[in-house]
C-alpha cells in the first residue's frame, strides 16, 4: 500500500510502501477515492502547527470503500447500516473518547481533551500506519463515526471530501452564530470555509450575505452558492469595504463569520457589526496571531458577541453533506484540480499558492 508521507518539513512528500496492516478489533480498512487538501495541511507542511508528528502521513479530508471489516464487529454507519466491503463511506475526523466532561455532560465532543484526528495527530511510524488520507488506503480506528454516501448521492467525490473539514466547521461556526431569517451576515473570506459559510447563511434566510474575498473564481462561486455581495480584498482598501457594506446594510451586521486567517479582519469585521452582534471566529489555525482590541468601545459598549470556533463534530458533518448535496451543482465549482497521489506535493502547492480555491487527490 502506497502513501505520500511528510518526513522532512519543507521538503517534498515521499512516495512509500506500506504492508497490508492487520486488523485491530473495531478497525475498517478503506481504499481512498479521494482526500481533500485543507489550508491546515500547508501549515503542517512548513512546521508551523505544532501537533504534526513526524514522519505522517497527512490528509484529514477522505472518502473511500470499504475494504476489509470484521463482521461480528457489528459496526454500523450513523443511520444504522452494517459496514459492509464495497460500502462508499466518509468519516469524521476527529476520534474522541465518548467519556469525558466535555463528551458526555457538555456534549461538545469537538473540545474533547482526548480527540486526535486522521493525518493530524498521528505517526505514520506507528502500526497500524496508514491513518492519513494522503494514501491508497487508511485504517479508520475504533469510535470512528462512519457516514454512509447512498445517504448522500449527488456531489463528486472531491466536493463530499471538502465538506468534512471546511464544511463542517462553518456548519458549526453558522451553528454558534445563531443567525436568524432576515439577519444580515459577512462572510469574510472566499476559500472553502467561507464558501461554505455563504451558502449556510443564504440557506438559513440571511436576507443580505456579504462575502468579502480574493479571487474572481472564488468570489464568483459565493455568489452562486448566494451571496447577494461580493467584494475583493484585492483591489479595495478597508474604507472603501466599510463604505460599500454600509451602504448595502444600513443597520449593521448582526453576524461576521471570520475564515481568513488575517488579524486585520478582525476590526474590520467588528467596526461593521451592530450593536449586539456577533463575530464568529474560525480561520486561525496556527499559534501566533495577535489583535489589538478598544475592550470598552468594541467589546463592552458595543454588546458584542465574540466566539472562537473550533473544529466541529459528527453532527456538523451531517449538515455539511446535506447542504452540498442540496447544492452539488453549484459546489462542483469548489475543486478546481485534481491530482494523482503521486503528484500530492504538486496538490499543496497549487492550494498554497492560491492557483486554485481548493484542489484534491484522487484514486
Amino acid at each position: 500500500m502506497r502513501a505520500a508521507v511528510l518526513e522532512r518539513f519543507n521538503e517534498p512528500l515521499a512516495i512509500r510502501d506500506f504492508p497490508k496492516p492487520a486488523l485491530g478489533p473495531r478497525q475498517i480498512l478503506v481504499r481512498m477515492l479521494a482526500a481533500g487538501v485543507c489550508g491546515s495541511d500547508i501549515h503542517m507542511w512548513h512546521g508551523k502547527d505544532p501537533r504534526t508528528p513526524l514522519p505522517m502521513i497527512l490528509g484529514h479530508e477522505g472518502v473511500g470503500e470499504v475494504v476489509e471489516v470484521n463482521p461480528a464487529d457489528g459496526l454500523k454507519s450513523i443511520t444504522g447500516r452494517e459496514i459492509k466491503p464495497g460500502d462508499r463511506i466518509i468519516w469524521e475526523r476527529g476520534v474522541t473518547c465518548g467519556q469525558c466532561y466535555y463528551c458526555a455532560v457538555k456534549h461538545e465532543p469537538n473540545l474533547c481533551p482526548n480527540r486526535w484526528a486522521y493525518g493530524i495527530h498521528r505517526s505514520s511510524a506507528n502500526p497500524p500506519y496508514l491513518v492519513g488520507c494522503y494514501a491508497d488506503h487508511v485504517v479508520l480506528m475504533p469510535n470512528t463515526v462512519v457516514f454512509n454516501l447512498d445517504d448522500y448521492e449527488g456531489p463528486s467525490y472531491p466536493v463530499l471530501a471538502s465538506a468534512s473539514c471546511s464544511g463542517a466547521t462553518a456548519a458549526n461556526a453558522i451553528e454558534l452564530a445563531d443567525i436568524k431569517p432576515g439577519d444580515a451576515v459577512l462572510i469574510q473570506g472566499s476559500g472553502p470555509l467561507g464558501l461554505f459559510a455563504t451558502a449556510f447563511a443564504r440557506e438559513i434566510g440571511a436576507s443580505e450575505v456579504v462575502t468579502v474575498g480574493g479571487s474572481a473564481e472564488s468570489l464568483d462561486l459565493a455568489r452562486r452558492l448566494g451571496a447577494t455581495l461580493t467584494i475583493s480584498y484585492r483591489n479595495t482598501s478597508t474604507d472603501d469595504r466599510l463604505e460599500a457594506v454600509r451602504a448595502a446594510v444600513p443597520n449593521g451586521i448582526d453576524a461576521v463569520i471570520e475564515t481568513s486567517g488575517n488579524p486585520g479582519s478582525v476590526n474590520e469585521g467588528i467596526a461593521l457589526l451592530r450593536f449586539g452582534g456577533a463575530y464568529m471566529s474560525v480561520g486561525f489555525a496556527i499559534p501566533g496571531s495577535t489583535v489589538s482590541l478598544d475592550a470598552y468601545t468594541e467589546v463592552v459598549r458595543k454588546h458584542l458577541r465574540l466566539q472562537g470556533v473550533w473544529v466541529s463534530h459528527a453532527r456538523h458533518l451531517h449538515h455539511a453533506l446535506s447542504l452540498a448535496v442540496r447544492k452539488a451543482d453549484a459546489f462542483e465549482g469548489l475543486v478546481a484540480r485534481t491530482f494523482d497521489l503521486d503528484h500530492a506535493t504538486d496538490a499543496l502547492r497549487a492550494m498554497e499558492s492560491r492557483e486554485v480555491i481548493k484542489s484534491a487527490i484522487v484514486f
